[in-house]
């Protein structure tokens, strides 16, 4: 087996990929649970945190 060294241009795609998969899915996280506060409470969520 070969192990090759990735260049530049694809570790430097690959982390933006990864950044961008990550804001889509906090956006969606953060719709999803700022509906169901609103749901539960009858309240608008004012923050949301997520790490």
């Amino acid at each position: 087996m070969v192990k090759t060294k990735a260049t530049k241009e694809e570790t430097l795609a690959k982390f933006k990929a990864a950044r961008e998969k990550k804001r889509t899915c906090l956006a969606n996280l953060e719709k999803s649970m700022k509906e169901a506060y609103k749901k539960r409470t009858g309240k608008e969520a004012e923050t949301f945190f997520a790490l």
